[in-house]
Formats: structure tokens, C-alpha cells, sequence
């Protein structure tokens, strides 16, 4: 479908995305969809939806865009949530999944019917009894959606065995502000010495991300080399103490967004052992900063940003040995580091805020141009 009208004008689109939680890599990618002629953007989203603490300040982030923010605890939220939207008079509204079912809720509104509505997905197909009996409860969610932009491949499976027609499925789901990350590629070189001989990991210190699998890991790595690299861990959790006392691994605790650079720019390689992670942003911004890459195939990212032995090894999740000799194959192959690096870069870039905010434009304009479908 066309973005303008015959004579060459933007065509007008009017939309609301319904988020839980705010992040920087997603307000990245509404700023660069605000940016493109014709769209009309509006941001309905969360103060706190998880348990977590919020440990940056969301105004920044959001400065210049048209956001609102609610309590997830608020009475009569239902009824408040479909007046705000309806209020924007909506071409087309975005919910961010099954996350949080008043949004859900929004998508069979009788006050909505004519406004396309598009369904984010990034949960992997695990094929799980719970999954595999999903259908049962999430046919209508399903069957309410003009389009599904997944996250990755497995989440377009889960999208398929829920009832979602192959035609109704894009892919994209993440994007990120690229342009922030890739100029410490270059900055590296330029730095102090040779290619910094320091892993890093950044995530929240939580089961999933499988800490125990990534010290004991890196432990047996120091154990078989005569000079081992350090590993950096930056983040916060209860998993935290699994990193206090191991020789060679620093605890730098959270990092502020806005630091996240450097940071990049200061190691040599970025490790997430995570054992469930349905994409992964964290490893785009890895990739773009010209780090090499190793994750496991539980991150849906690594299938779109890691081309194994290219710029980065992919190895199986809760497996300590295999993820040693990953850690040992980058310490010794360490001239071949920096050109996988920039080879990743080139991945990393279709994911960028401007590539998503292109890519979602035209899949918005699609939604609301698709004819009515029959339920």
C-alpha cells in the first residue's frame, strides 16, 4: 500500500500504542515513527507494571512525544483505557501482546470495531501443554488482529498455533537507537592499547539470564589460559551474589541508559547465557556498538544478529563447557575480533529506530487499508 495519496501527500494515520512498561530503545523507535509525514502518535502506557523498580526517569525518554501515563491499579480502568483511546480517534491501535489484559480487552471493543488493530508478540513457541492449549484462550485475541508483527520466527510460530493466518504475520517487532550505539565502533580502536581483553554481559540479574551457567563458564575459561580476560557484569537482581567473590568477574552494578556506550566501547566481546530471553535488544546494541557476539539459542535474537564464527558464536543454553569454548575461541582468535565486529554492525542496522519506524509505518498503513475482514 502507498504511504500518499495519488497527488503525492503523506497519507494521514492516526495511531495509539498501548505499552506496559517504558524503555529507551522503545521511545527510540516512536520518536523516529513520529517523525514521518502524516503519523499522528499517541503513547498509553504504565507507571509500573512489574514488581521491579524503575531505575531510570521516563520523562526524558518521552520528551516531545504525546504520552499518558496510568496506574495499572486505577479503578474503573477498563472504562477509562477505552475512553482515552477513542478520545484520539484512532486509525489503528497497538497492543504490546497479552502482557496486560486490559489492553487486550481493548481489541474486542464494540466502540473500536472499525479501527484496524495490530498485536506486538514476542513470546517463542516452546511448545509447552500451557502453549499448546493457548489457542483455548487466546482464539479471540487472535482472531481480533488485523496484523501480528513478531519478534522472531518462534514467536511467529506461537502466533500460528494460536490461530493467526500465515498473510496476518510480519515480522520486527524491536527496534533500538542504533545511531547512539555504532559510533563507539570506531572510538575503540582509538583507544589506549590493544582490543580490550574484557567480556561483558548487561542484563537484569534474574534466573532467566542464567548467571549461575555464565560464572561457572567463565571460570572454567580462566582456568584453561595463562592470561584470562575479565568479565563485566552490569545489572541488578537477586542473582546478583552468584557474581560476588569469583576471581576476574567485576559487579558494576546497573548502568544509566545514557552510559551504556562507553561501556560497550570499553570491552572486547558481549556474552548472554540467558535461558530464556524472547528476543533481546541488548544484544542489537552489543552488535552495533562493533562488539562480537555469544548467546544462546534461546535468545530470538540470535538468529537475526549472529552469524556463527562471522561475528559471534551461538551455543545452547544451561551449558557450561560449550559456552566456556566460546569464551576461549574469542580469547584466541582475538585479531579476527575487530573485523567481526563491524560485521555485525551491518546486521544490527535493520534494526535500527529509523529501519523500524519505516518498517512499522507501512505495516500501520497496511492494517488500516486491509478490507473488513469477516469474524
Amino acid at each position: 500500500m502507498s504511504s500518499a495519496d495519488g497527488n503525492g501527500v503523506p497519507r494521514e494515520l492516526r495511531v495509539v500504542f498501548c505499552w506496559a512498561e517504558v524503555t529507551g530503545y522503545m521511545a527510540a523507535c516512536w520518536k523516529a515513527l513520529a517523525k514521518r509525514p502524516g503519523v499522528d502518535l499517541h503513547i498509553v502506557h504504565t507507571k509500573k507494571l512489574f514488581e521491579q523498580p524503575t531505575r531510570f526517569d521516563l520523562d526524558p525518554l518521552l520528551n516531545g512525544l504525546s504520552h499518558q501515563e496510568f496506574s495499572k491499579d486505577a479503578p474503573d480502568l477498563d472504562a477509562w483505557l477505552l475512553e482515552h483511546v477513542t478520545g484520539h480517534r484512532p486509525d489503528v491501535v497497538v497492543i504490546c501482546g497479552w502482557i496486560f489484559w486490559p489492553y487486550t480487552r481493548l481489541m474486542q471493543a464494540t466502540q473500536l470495531e472499525h479501527v484496524a488493530m495490530v498485536l506486538g508478540m514476542d513470546s517463542p513457541w516452546l511448545g509447552t501443554l500451557r502453549q499448546r492449549l493457548a489457542h483455548l484462550k487466546l482464539g479471540a485475541v487472535a482472531n481480533a488482529a488485523d496484523l501480528v508483527v513478531s519478534a522472531s520466527e518462534r514467536s511467529a510460530e506461537y502466533a500460528r498455533r494460536i490461530g493467526v493466518p500465515a498473510d496476518r504475520i510480519q515480522s520486527g517487532y524491536y527496534g533500538f537507537d542504533y545511531d547512539r550505539f555504532s559510533p563507539v565502533a570506531e572510538q575503540r580502536p582509538a583507544q589506549p592499547g590493544k582490543w580490550p581483553r574484557q567480556f561483558l554481559f548487561v542484563g537484569r540479574y534474574v534466573e532467566q539470564k542464567d548467571l549461575a551457567t555464565l560464572v561457572a563458564a567463565y571460570s572454567l575459561y580462566r582456568e584453561g589460559v595463562s592470561n584470562p580476560w575479565g568479565l563485566t557484569c552490569c545489572g541488578a537482581g537477586k542473582q546478583g551474589s552468584l557474581l560476588q567473590g569469583v576471581p576476574g568477574v567485576v559487579d558494576a552494578g546497573f548502568i544509566q541508559p545514557n552510559d551504556q556506550p562507553a561501556l560497550f566501547r570499553d570491552h572486547g566481546a558481549f556474552v548472554l547465557s540467558s535461558k530464556f530471553e524472547p528476543w533481546g535488544v541488548v544484544l542489537a546494541e552489543a552488535a552495533a556498538s562493533g562488539l562480537p557476539l555469544i548467546c544462546t539459542t534461546a535468545c530470538g535474537a540470535g538468529m537475526d544478529l549472529v552469524r556463527p564464527y562471522f561475528n559471534g558464536l551461538v551455543i545452547p543454553p544451561g551449558d557450561v563447557r560449550r559456552l566456556a569454548r566460546a569464551m576461549r575461541w574469542m580469547h584466541d582468535h582475538e585479531d579476527e575480533l575487530p573485523l567481526m565486529g563491524r560485521r555485525g554492525q551491518a546486521l544490527a542496522q535493520g534494526f535500527s529506530a529509523d529501519a523500524w519506524a519505516l518498517r512499522w509505518h507501512n505495516y500501520l498503513l497496511d492494517a488500516v487499508d486491509e478490507p473488513a475482514r469477516e469474524n
